[in-house]
């Protein structure tokens, strides 16, 4: 017996691409699902508002914590940006790029929270110009300077801003 129904002929293919379909969104769903839990850091990044002021005099750029979760000085660095100059303290480059980077008041103090103030204190300038230099940076009087409070351990941004010297 011959059969010449063509709808017969065409069930297999249709069915042969519905299985592929089916296999390939469960393939994407399983993908998906593993890469989304690996993006994920763990820690979570603290989210923080700073007003920030300048003493030319100590040679000092002051952080206040005006609000937020509290952060560990240990745990933070601190960017400043001019154009395409950049340095990055931390409590670590105490003595070689800055004099000091800590907590006022408290000298044992490691958490700042909302009311806590913590600075930076830099070298003066040379040849009789006013202003801050950390490291290689030259914070210079009437110059915009971005400034970026950094998590450590997320390597993430906590505050940013920008002041004029």
């Amino acid at each position: 017996m011959i059969r010449n129904n063509r709808a017969d002929d065409a069930v297999s293919p249709v069915v042969g691409v519905m299985l592929m379909l089916a296999v390939t969104v469960m393939i994407a769903a399983v993908v998906s699902a593993f890469a989304g839990g690996f993006s994920d850091t763990g820690e979570k990044v603290p989210q923080t508002s700073f007003k920030v002021r300048v003493n030319l005099d100590e040679n000092a750029i002051y952080f206040d914590h005006a609000g937020g979760d509290p952060l560990s000085l240990h745990n933070t660095r601190v960017a400043f940006i001019i154009g395409e100059q950049k340095a990055t303290l931390s409590p670590a480059d105490v003595g070689e790029n800055c004099k000091k980077f800590r907590q006022v008041g408290d000298l044992n103090g490691t958490t700042i929270k909302a009311g806590d103030t913590f600075f930076i204190q830099g070298e003066s300038l040379s040849s009789g110009r006013s202003g801050i230099r950390f490291g290689n940076l030259e914070l210079e009087e009437e110059q915009e300077v971005t400034w970026m409070v950094i998590d450590t351990r997320s390597s993430k941004t906590v505050s940013m801003g920008s002041l004029y010297l």
